[in-house]
């Protein structure tokens, strides 16, 4: 489903620039009203909403009629029960690289619609703003990238290597869209994330991993605990929650040292953090981390669960920082005689969450010709390094280079006053015109 690999970095035709800055000015209403029309239909993520499958699948049919405008060969099927998954293949005429431009159509959920100074699925605009729930996580990106491939079709561009228009479901989540599109046999020379990024490329991000250590101990009566404590071991019980507090001061211990000595040029001092986000104790240990008892405060617990999120640099292999982590709650385990005995725990991909890091070079042909179209559109150039995850890193994952990049500051996302500068629309959508041109090629 690719055309040809060839990696070259292609400057753009000065006239073929001026005439994609014209065509996006003259269409900038239409641009802006299929972004609108994206926003008005509402696709909460079901697994975040008390809501039933079928938003995202009233936005692709919207999306579906651009991809019919582009005359696209067009793949949709279900990622998810409910859930659709598109893309549009605009098919290359050959001799030039595939590139895919991704984006998801799931949102978070809206809360309560009196707290919006507009309403989230109103779409209004107001200080040359969008407004309303996805404007710019992520709809604004997904029609960016369509109108961009529309503008082309119009002015008669006939692209050399495929282009993919993706347009996936469950990314709120991690979830499968994207990697969906990779198993159905989608595999680009190179891909965009058109995430909101405030005109930043953004070539690397950092690893994600959700893990639960869990700590047994043995119950007993509170009453008793002053044998178990304080009178030479006359008792027999072992709090699983002060063992556990064991492990938690340790974990804080290697946060402050990967902070110290982890680094990566284009990532934040610090980034390497570990952040304990639940830890439950109680008698009994039942399921998805959580005691069978929480109530008993008159009983020693013998359960607990430290769950964490931690996150690692671009640079590194997850199996290798797995092992690390896991070495090291081991030597923590050894200077504690119960835990020596009754060693931790440790589960990962809790949740299912587990992001591989992304690490594209700033050499690659993909990244240089961006930074080239950037400075066509007369953009700033700059480049860093992404603090959260997106589906970068399933491309990653595939061996495929990508890069986030797409229009937004980012103002409100997952806010109750999410909005998208109208102004970073239409350039940020001149740029993925520029990019789609010169990373395919351009027959003559």
């Amino acid at each position: 489903m690719t055309a040809s690999n060839t990696q070259t970095v292609t400057a753009l035709p000065a006239d073929l620039v001026t005439r994609i800055n014209d065509a996006v000015d003259a269409s900038r209403d239409e641009l802006v009203g299929l972004v609108q029309d994206l926003v008005r239909i509402p696709s909460e993520n079901p697994k975040l909403a008390d809501v039933a499958p079928g938003g995202e699948a009233n936005v692709q049919d919207r999306i579906a009629v651009v991809l019919e405008q582009l005359g696209c060969e067009i793949d949709r099927w279900d990622a998810l029960p409910g859930r659709p998954d598109q893309v549009g293949t605009v098919r290359g005429a050959g001799g030039g690289p595939s590139l895919a431009v991704n984006g998801h159509i799931d949102v978070v959920p809206v809360g309560n619609h009196a707290d919006w100074p507009y309403g989230p699925w109103g779409a209004e605009i107001h200080d040359g703003m969008i407004w309303g729930r996805g404007a710019c996580d992520m709809k604004g990106g997904v029609g960016a990238m369509l109108h961009a491939a529309l503008v082309l079709q119009r002015l008669g561009v006939r692209l050399k290597g495929d282009l993919l228009l993706e347009a996936v479901i469950d990314e709120e989540t991690g979830g499968p869209g994207t990697r969906s599109t990779i198993e159905r046999g989608y595999r680009p020379a190179f891909a965009v994330v058109a995430e909101p990024t405030n005109m930043t490329i953004f070539p690397v991000e950092g690893g994600l991993e959700w893990l639960r250590v869990t700590i047994t101990g043995r119950s007993g009566h509170s009453a008793w605990r002053f044998k178990t404590v304080h009178a030479g071991g006359q008792g027999t019980a072992v709090n699983a929650l002060e063992k556990g507090a064991k492990i938690l001061a340790a974990v804080q211990e290697l946060e402050r040292a990967w902070a110290v000595r982890k680094v990566h040029p284009l990532m934040p001092a610090g980034i390497t953090t570990i952040n304990p986000g639940v830890m439950a104790a109680g008698s009994g240990g039942g399921q998805d981390g959580l005691p069978n008892v929480m109530t008993a405060v008159s009983t020693l617990p013998d359960y607990c669960s430290l769950e964490l999120s931690l996150k690692y640099l671009p640079s590194e292999k997850t199996e290798e920082v797995r092992a690390e982590f896991e070495e090291y709650i081991h030597r923590v385990a050894q200077t504690d005689e119960w835990l020596r005995e009754h060693p931790p725990t440790i589960e990962w991909g809790l949740r299912g969450v587990s992001f591989p890091p992304v690490n594209t070079p700033v050499e690659h042909p993909g990244v240089q010709t961006l930074i080239g179209c950037l400075a066509a559109a007369a953009v700033p150039v700059k480049i860093d390094g992404f603090v959260a995850v997106t589906d970068t890193a399933w491309f990653s994952e595939a061996g495929i280079p990508s890069v986030i990049f797409g229009p937004g500051t980012g103002a409100g996302a997952h806010g109750l006053d999410e909005r998208l500068e109208i102004e970073q629309l239409v350039t940020g959508t001149k740029i993925l015109a520029m990019m789609m041109a010169a990373w395919c090629g351009v027959e003559p």
